[in-house]
C-alpha cells in the first residue's frame, strides 16, 4: 500500500500480526528496494513479527523523487510513518546500505527503536568501496582501486562503482557465496524497468550529499540499543576495520559470522536467517 509521509508516498508491505513485536526493514543500494528481502523474509520474519518493508523516498513502489533527499530525510520519513502506523517503537533491520541508516536512527531516536540489527552493512562508504573493488579484483584484471583519503564523496563513489559496472553479468559473483552463485532478485524480472529504474535517481541525489559524506562509525558509541550484526564468510561489503570497531565501539553488541554466505544472507539461508533476527527481536532486554 502507499502511506502518505511528509509530501510523498511511501509504498509499505506489512505483514504478519499486528500485536506481534514490529521489525522496521531499511533497504541497502543505494535505492534498491525492499522488495527483494520482503520476497525471501517477509512471509518467514512474519510468523512471529510484525514485519514492515518499505521503500525508502523515491525508490522502487514509492512514489518518485521530485527533488533533493537527504539520509536525514529517510530518518525523519521513517519517524512519520511509524507515528502513522501507530507504533509506539520498533526494532529496525538494516541490510547493505541501509546499515547507515540503522545506525542514524539508532542513535537519534533511542526512545523508539528497541533494537537494532545490521546483515552485511556498508557503513563508511570509503571502506566499504574499498572492500567490493578488492573483491572484484579476480574478474576485472588490471583495475586498480582508485586511491581516496578523507571523506566520502560523490566522485569517488561514482569512478568506483563505474568500475564494478565492469563486471556486467559476472556482477552477482562477488555477492554471493560458492552454493548459491544462481541465486536470481525476484525484483530483477517482477517489477517493470520504470521502477527499477528509480534506484539510479535516487542513489545520485542521495550520494551528493553532506550526509553520504559522514562515517557513522564515531556514532557507534552512542548505540544504546542491543544491537546484532550478521556478516556473511563471502560478503563484500562490511570491511575488517568496520566489524571490528563494531564489536569494541557498540555497548552491547552481538556478532554473528554466517558460514558460507555472501551479501544476502537473508536470502541465502533463509531459515537460519528468520532464527537469528526473530531470537533477537524476541529476546528480553537486561
Amino acid at each position: 500500500m502507499l502511506i502518505e509521509v511528509r509530501g510523498t508516498r511511501l509504498y509499505v508491505d506489512r505483514r504478519g500480526p499486528e500485536d506481534a513485536p514490529p521489525l522496521l526493514f531499511l533497504h541497502g543500494g543505494p535505492g534498491s528496494g525492499s522488495y527483494d528481502f520482503m520476497s525471501f523474509q517477509g512471509d518467514r520474519l512474519a510468523e512471529q513479527l510484525h514485519v514492515v518493508g518499505v521503500d525508502q523516498r523515491g525508490v522502487q513502489q514509492s512514489d518518485p523523487l521530485t527533488g533533493p533527499v537527504t539520509e536525514h530525510d529517510l530518518i525523519a520519513d521513517f519517524e512519520a510513518l511509524r507515528e502513522t502506523l501507530g507504533l509506539e517503537q520498533w526494532s529496525i533491520l538494516g541490510h547493505s546500505y541501509g546499515g547507515r541508516l540503522a545506525v542514524r536512527y539508532a542513535v537519534m531516536h533511542p526512545e523508539v527503536v528497541t533494537k537494532v540489527m545490521f546483515e552485511n552493512p556498508g557503513w563508511a562508504m570509503v571502506l566499504a568501496t574499498d572492500t567490493l573493488l578488492r573483491a572484484a579484483q579476480p574478474l576485472l584484471p588490471g583495475v586498480e582501486i582508485p586511491p581516496h583519503t578523507g571523506p566520502a564523496t560523490k566522485q569517488m563513489w561514482d569512478e568506483r562503482i563505474a568500475l564494478l559496472g565492469g563486471l556486467g553479468d559476472r556482477r552477482m559473483e562477488i555477492y554471493l557465496g560458492p552454493d548459491t552463485k544462481t541465486l536470481a532478485l525476484p525484483s530483477e524480472t517482477e517489477l517493470p524497468e520504470e521502477i527499477q529504474s528509480r534506484a539510479a535517481r535516487f542513489s545520485d541525489e542521495i550520494t551528493r550529499t553532506a550526509d553520504f559524506a559522514e562515517s557513522p562509525l564515531p556514532l557507534f558509541a552512542k548505540i544504546t540499543q542491543p544491537a546484532l550484526l550478521v556478516k556473511g564468510e563471502h560478503d563484500p561489503a562490511t570491511s575488517p576495520e568496520e566489524i571490528a570497531r563494531f564489536q569494541s565501539d557498540v555497548p552491547h553488541s552481538t556478532y554473528y559470522f554466517a558460514s558460507g554466505a555472501g551479501h544476502f544472507v537473508h536470502a541465502e539461508q533463509p531459515e537460519l536467517f528468520t532464527k537469528l533476527i526473530t531470537n533477537f527481536v524476541l529476546a528480553p532486554v537486561d
